[in-house]
Formats: C-alpha cells, sequence, structure tokens
C-alpha cells in the first residue's frame, strides 16, 4: 500500500529558474565566460550542479568544484529567493497530508537550501523528511539519496512513489524499486521522462494530484501495480507496523456524515464499511460514490453488523446517547459528533459503559485535532499573564428564514434539537476548557424563540485571575473575531472551530500568523480515535475534557436567565 510520496524539489515543488541560472551565470562569469540569456542555462535545473558544468562546459573536476563555490557565493544569500511556488501546490500537499500520506523530500539540492526554500514558501511543515546532498558532495546521487530516505524512514520500496521532473528522479527511483511520476510542467520533456521509465506521468499540479490518488485506489481495489524498470529485482524487506485497519460504520447521512466521508476517504488506516440512515432510500443515495458498502436503515442492524469495528455517531442529539448506549453493548468502539448528550448524568453512563465493554468512547472536537490548534499554543506565552478571554461561534442558520416562515426544521425544533447554547456552544467552552482548564464560576444568559428553543446566548466562565466568555449563536453572525487577551499583548482569532489565521498585537507591534489548513478537517479527530483504539493513550484526558465541557454547559444552562422572543 502506497504510503509515502517523494518530491524533488526544483521543478517539482518551485520553479527555481530564475535563482539557479542567475547563480551559474554568475559562476561563469569568474571564468570569463559571458552568458547572456538565462535560458541557455535551464539545462542546470536537476542534475548536480559539479556534473553540468563538466558536461556542458567541459571543466576539470577541480575547476567544477570551484564553480560550484562560486554558484553558491550567489544563491546562498540571493538566488535561492529568486523562486517561485506552482500554482495549487500547497493545497495538493495538504490534501495529501489529509489522506494520510507521509510526504518527504529527496533533492540533490543541499539540505540547508531545500529547508529554507520550503520554509520560505510555507511547505515545510508539510513534509516529515527533507533530505539533500551535503555541502561536501555527499549524496548527490538521486539513486544514493533514495536509497537513504528508505533506510532512514523504514519505508519499503512498495510502499512509496517518487515524484520528479527530470530522468534522474526517475532513473533514482526505479533503481530503488519505487513507482515514478514524471511532472511535465518542470523541465523534463515527455520523452525523457518516459524513456527513463516513469510509471505515469502528470501535466500539472492537479493532474498530479489525481496521478497519486489512482495508485492508491488502484492498490485500494486489488489491481496489480504497473510494472517499471527493474521492478523484478527483490524489494528490501523492512519493519513496518502501522496497525489494523479499522472498519467504519457510519450512523447518519446528513452534512456533517457526508464531511466525514470526504475527509476520511483516503485515510490509510479507515475503511467505510457500513451505512444507517432514516430510509433505505436515504441510505442508498447517500451512499452513491463512495464505495462498496454496506447500507442498512436500522441503527441496530448496524450495531449487530460483524464486518465493522467502530461507528461513527452523527445522527441528531436527542438519538444520539441510545445510538451510543447500543453500539457499545453491541461491542463497537464509538466517534460521536459532539455533544455525545444531553446532559452530565448521561455522559457518566456511556464512559461507564465503555469502560465496563474496555472500548473506547470520544467525543469529537476537529479543530483540537487539527495541527494549527497545538500550533497556537506556543504564541500564547507571548502575551504575559492571560486576562480576558472571548470566543465566538455565531453563524444565522438559513433555516432560520423558514422558521420564520412557518417551516419548522429540526434545528429550530425543540423535540429534536438541544438548543444553540448546548449544539453550538459546546464547541467554544471546550476550546477554553482545553486551554484554560475548567472554571470555578459558571452563568449563562439565552434568548429562546416563542416554542422554547434557545438561539442565541452568552457564557460566562469565572477563574482565579482571569475572565472567560462564550458567545454562541444561530440566528446572527458575528462581525467581531475570538480575542485572548493578555497584559503584554492580544490574540485575535478569526475562526475558532477551524484556526488558519492570528493576529497579535504587543502594544505598537501587529504580527500576523496563517496556518495552511483545509476547510475539512475531520480527518483529524478520526487519526487521533483510531491511535486510541490502537494505543489506549488518550482516552482520559479525552473523557475528562468532555465531562468538564458539559459540566460547563449544565451551570450555563441552570445559572442564567431566558429572555424569550416577543
Amino acid at each position: 500500500m502506497k504510503k509515502w510520496v517523494l518530491f524533488d524539489l526544483d521543478g517539482t515543488l518551485t520553479d527555481p529558474m530564475i535563482g539557479i541560472t542567475s547563480a551559474v551565470q554568475y559562476a561563469l562569469k569568474k571564468f570569463g565566460i559571458e552568458v547572456t540569456y538565462l535560458k541557455e542555462l535551464i539545462p542546470f535545473i536537476g542534475p548536480p550542479l559539479k556534473d553540468s558544468f563538466m558536461k556542458y562546459y567541459h571543466m576539470s573536476s577541480e575547476d567544477a568544484e570551484k564553480a560550484v563555490a562560486y554558484y553558491r557565493e550567489y544563491y546562498g544569500p540571493r538566488g535561492i529567493y529568486e523562486n517561485k511556488e506552482y500554482p495549487g501546490m500547497k493545497e495538493m500537499l495538504s490534501h495529501l497530508e489529509e489522506a494520510g500520506f507521509d510526504l518527504a523530500v529527496a533533492t540533490t539540492k543541499p539540505t540547508v537550501y531545500a529547508e529554507e526554500i520550503l520554509k520560505h514558501f510555507g511547505m515545510r511543515d508539510y513534509f516529515t523528511l527533507i533530505v539533500g546532498s551535503e555541502l561536501d558532495g555527499r549524496r548527490s546521487d538521486k539513486e544514493e539519496l533514495i536509497t537513504y530516505i528508505l533506510r532512514r524512514a523504514q519505508i519499503a520500496s512498495s510502499e512509496a512513489i517518487m515524484v520528479g521532473d527530470r530522468s534522474y528522479d526517475i532513473i533514482g527511483a526505479c533503481a530503488c524499486g519505487l513507482d515514478s511520476i514524471g511532472v511535465l510542467y518542470g523541465y523534463g520533456s515527455k520523452e525523457e521522462l518516459k524513456e527513463a521509465g516513469a510509471t505515469a506521468l502528470a501535466d500539472s499540479v492537479d493532474a498530479l494530484e489525481r496521478k497519486i490518488f489512482e495508485f492508491l485506489e488502484r492498490e485500494q481495489r486489488g489491481v496489480r501495480r504497473l510494472g517499471s524498470w527493474k521492478r523484478s529485482q527483490p524489494e528490501p524487506v523492512m519493519p513496518v507496523s502501522l496497525g489494523k485497519r479499522v472498519r467504519f460504520g457510519l450512523l447518519g447521512t446528513g452534512q456533517n456524515a457526508e464531511l466525514f466521508c470526504k475527509a476520511n476517504h483516503f485515510g490509510r488506516q479507515f475503511s467505510l464499511t457500513a451505512i444507517c440512515g432514516p430510509t433505505m432510500a436515504q441510505t442508498t443515495e447517500f451512499a452513491y460514490g463512495k464505495g462498496q458498502v454496506l447500507c442498512m436503515e436500522e441503527k441496530e442492524d448496524l450495531a449487530a453488523c460483524r464486518e465493522i469495528d467502530a461507528v461513527y455517531i452523527s445522527c441528531g442529539i436527542k438519538e444520539r446517547a441510545d445510538a451510543i448506549r447500543l453500539m457499545l453493548r453491541a461491542g463497537k468502539h464509538v466517534l460521536s459528533q459532539a455533544p455525545m448528550a444531553e446532559n452530565l448524568r448521561e455522559m457518566e453512563e456511556l464512559y461507564a459503559l465503555a469502560e465496563e465493554k474496555d472500548l473506547i468512547l470520544m467525543e469529537g472536537y476537529p479543530f483540537m485535532y487539527a495541527p494549527a490548534f497545538e500550533q497556537m499554543q506556543p504564541y500564547l506565552a507571548s502575551l504575559g499573564k492571560i486576562r480576558q478571554v472571548t470566543f465566538e461561534y455565531c453563524h444565522n442558520d438559513i433555516c432560520y428564514e423558514q422558521y420564520k416562515r412557518g417551516v419548522i426544521s429540526p434545528g429550530f425544533n425543540p423535540e429534536r434539537s438541544a438548543g444553540c447554547l448546548m449544539e453550538e456552544g459546546v464547541y467554544p467552552v471546550a476550546a477554553m476548557v482545553r486551554l484554560f482548564g475548567p472554571p470555578e464560576s459558571v452563568s449563562g444568559t439565552v434568548v429562546k424563540l416563542a416554542n422554547g428553543i434557545d438561539v442565541c446566548g452568552t457564557i460566562l466562565m469565572g477563574y482565579e485571575d482571569m475572565i472567560g466568555q462564550v458567545v454562541c449563536s444561530k440566528i446572527t453572525d458575528s462581525a467581531a473575531e475570538s480575542q485572548i487577551q493578555g497584559e503584554e499583548g492580544s490574540m485575535l482569532i478569526r475562526q475558532i472551530d477551524n484556526i488558519k489565521d492570528l493576529r497579535i498585537r504587543r502594544r505598537k507591534v501587529d504580527q500576523s500568523i496563517h496556518f495552511e489548513q483545509s476547510d475539512n478537517i475531520l480527518h483529524h479527530e478520526t487519526n487521533a480515535f483510531i491511535h486510541m483504539i490502537h494505543t489506549g493513550i488518550g482516552t482520559k484526558e479525552c473523557k475528562e475534557l468532555s465531562l468538564s465541557t458539559m459540566e460547563v454547559l449544565e451551570k450555563a444552562q441552570k445559572n442564567g436567565m431566558d429572555s424569550y422572543e416577543s
């Protein structure tokens, strides 16, 4: 199964034409060689520099080494930044990371330069490994470089794909037994890449993404891989332990269930096996395009199914606790949309049942398992003593317009919904508890419609030396950003449920921080859940967070006042 994608850098991830050719031009000038047009130096992009100086300008080995040194005089401080990202590259890397691939860079460019270029373009964090040549010339051969990566990361050659734009990338991949994709938007020709033995070709970044996923889909269907040069040689046996693939059942066919399926479709330890919806017609319609899955309309059938290990609960809140109880009693691990129950007593009973059955029960807070939530936290120290925090989670639900016309959707029906404070407030409250711990005091205020359902509210959370405030609504949009205010500065967060952009203000200094993250982040919590199933690690912290969050929500409902719609 393909788990790793190895990328060349120059001509594959970024377009380095100006920087590399200008540095070569500078080096040649030191030898009295004048080159007027940079395009004449394009053949230097890709191959080892010393080889190119010897090949194209017939230098001796000694002079070629001097030329490389002159090249670096220009390239290090200047040429490295005369570079540009290929359009759509970060989006593709994000999709691959979300699908569960491990990404690596395999470049004959010195590692120190590769690291700096990837940081400059905001790509560094996508890669598990960045391996280049050494400044003394070691690992300047592509086969040597790929072999080093396979051994270092204990990757079997059948588990990796090499992506590059020149024959050196493809020949190196073939020599190591890897499938390869040659990209035609770089500096190698179609003929060069085909002759080198590329398994597939891609003429754009979008096409490259499709080709990579085609490899995975083909293997998931059990179709034999395409052959490539030297495929007959034996592959190295290396110890790789990634855990058992978890077979999931899905209860629910709504918008959140659809997001769950899309986010996890290419998860390497995830398999969607069964779907259960309100009716068989809805279930079969929802299942279209999701592969070979079992369709059911009774949750009892889902619970009894022996083909699944775990269930994702995405039904209405009024049904969740009963559904979770049913799945746990049937021996299924459960990941549930939050909140998984309507009160603390019920939630405690569910956790007790999970412990009795020795099963994993997890309440889902997708944003907490996304990388940006962890990446944000080190910046809190720069704010000094935290004094006031306001988390906003407000959106104008389109169903509110229907309510005003007399059409009552489930979200505005007190018999189907637990209200805004419970269903929307759960996420910012959980974030507050996760960052600052359980509060010492809680109070709340809500606005209710004439039918008794609360549609917007505020929760005040008192700490020893800090005030926390949660503002939630399903009938208004917020123009304000969430804020964490400290004595030395303030942090503004554009979207608390999917943190991508921060602004930090410290007296006269403003700092903007962007985290590259997909709009659909549900796969992060799924991966955390699967990790818990395999290891049991994290279950205690998950339970404590859920119970503390529910305790705050209950207190806010009890220790507050209501304001009714006139």
